[in-house]
């Protein structure tokens, strides 16, 4: 699926130089005259993330599975955490003076990082309370001429009174031998008067085993247009099973392109068409097979969005692997899918043709891994593709046993032709 607006401005990957350049403009980190015992809780703010269940993810090229010992690729794989923290003042206003973050592990602080009001007022602040629904998507967008934009209302790091604010987006990149179960956020706030107040909040961090052995769902060489890294779309919304830790693909032509001509309608695109396979084994738990296509660069009514959620995602395939992981498939092209629900499948069978349903905007299949079936209400899962090459900028093919197609990256199976 195409980037969901929901949120504005633009991501700053906290790379670890990034990281550095902050903690050096902190000094020592001590940014203020206040110490600690100056400051008074903050007993009225309510503070939550969302969603609520964090993930470590992994980042960047994974040759060994095992991810157990930092060797040579610890330049090129990372976990990444990405979350948006709620704050809510049923009465009077604060201002957010600075952020002191712990990363922990097993109840001991890893590293720290510590955020000043001059570059917390660098980062993405939205008016009121960020919500992952299909409601909160409806009410924050618009259509013009067919095309979405965010509704979304771009604000400072200031607690209004009697009202909410949204730090759209907490995010961190590590290597991948940083892992770490919990984040701790300690606020330091200051009222219209000038007293000093703190606050805290806990992000509990959960790590995933994936048990499914996913493949890529085609069987030729294909670009990741838009990956789950954190500066895509796929990270920043995670609105439903949709849009979170997914990918969307696109078909390469052997010039190198993803369309023959011009691009300006849907059959000039390689992947119209193309065959589109099933990422792993199980049973088909849900399909739409009569979504129409639309043109290029434009969205189905909104009426019937808000009608049937299923136009979001397109015609589409959705198989439980067992062990509550459920794949989604989806934009496929109308008539074409080829299962049905309660079909045993097996990695590698054609499910459809690829197409431009649903919210398209130009031919692509979504895939992502989801906690649930019924994807509108699902959570994505972070997950790792099995078995694939990467073609690297030289035409030479890197084998990647398990790994994680980056923005960018051109794949294709093992063994594809």
């Amino acid at each position: 699926m195409a980037q969901l607006l929901l949120s504005v401005g633009r991501l700053n990957q906290m790379s670890l130089l990034t990281l550095a350049l902050g903690l050096s403009a902190c000094g020592n980190g001590v940014t203020s005259g206040q110490s600690e015992s100056a400051t008074l809780p903050a007993a009225d703010i309510q503070i939550t993330h969302v969603p609520q269940n964090v993930y470590t993810s992994l980042q960047g090229q994974y040759i060994d599975p095992s991810y157990s010992s930092a060797g040579a690729n610890s330049n090129n794989q990372h976990l990444t955490w990405l979350f948006h923290v709620v704050f809510r003042s049923p009465g009077e206003g604060y201002r957010i003076e600075e952020v002191n973050v712990e990363f922990q592990q097993g109840g001991r602080t890893q590293w720290r990082e510590i955020y000043p009001r001059r570059y917390l007022e660098k980062l993405a602040w939205i008016e009121g309370a960020i919500e992952y629904n299909t409601a909160y998507f409806l009410k924050n967008i618009e259509f013009v001429e067919q095309k979405m934009s965010s509704l979304e209302r771009p604000t400072h790091p200031d607690i209004p009174a009697g009202g909410a604010i949204t730090w759209a987006r907490f995010e961190a990149a590590r290597p991948y031998f940083a892992r770490v179960d919990a984040i701790q956020l300690h606020f330091r706030l200051q009222d219209d008067a000038g007293r000093s107040f703190r606050a805290e909040h806990n992000v509990p961090v959960q790590e995933l085993d994936q048990n499914v052995k996913l493949h890529l769902p085609f069987g030729d060489t294909w670009i990741a247009k838009s990956g789950n890294d954190l500066s895509t779309g796929h990270r920043r919304t995670g609105l439903n099973g949709l849009t979170s830790y997914g990918w969307d693909f696109m078909k390469v032509g052997e010039d190198g392109r993803t369309f023959r001509t011009d691009g300006s309608i849907p059959e000039d695109y390689y992947t119209y068409d193309a065959p589109v396979l099933a990422p792993g084994d199980g049973i088909v738990t849900h399909m739409r097979n009569d979504i129409k296509d639309y043109g290029i660069g434009t969205t189905p009514p909104r009426q019937l969005l808000e009608e049937d959620g299923d136009v979001f995602a397109g015609n589409l395939v959705v198989i439980d692997h067992g062990n509550g992981e459920y794949s989604l498939t989806s934009h496929m092209l109308a008539g074409t899918v080829s299962v049905a629900v309660g079909d045993r499948v097996e990695a590698g069978q054609l499910i459809g043709r690829a197409g431009n349903s649903g919210v398209s905007m130009a031919p692509h299949i979504h895939i992502n891994l989801m906690d649930r079936s019924e994807w509108l209400e699902a959570r994505g899962l972070p997950s790792l593709f099995s078995d694939f090459e990467r073609i690297t900028p030289g035409g030479a093919a890197e084998y990647i046993a398990k790994g994680n197609p980056m923005t960018g990256w051109i794949v294709l199976p093992v063994g594809a032709m």
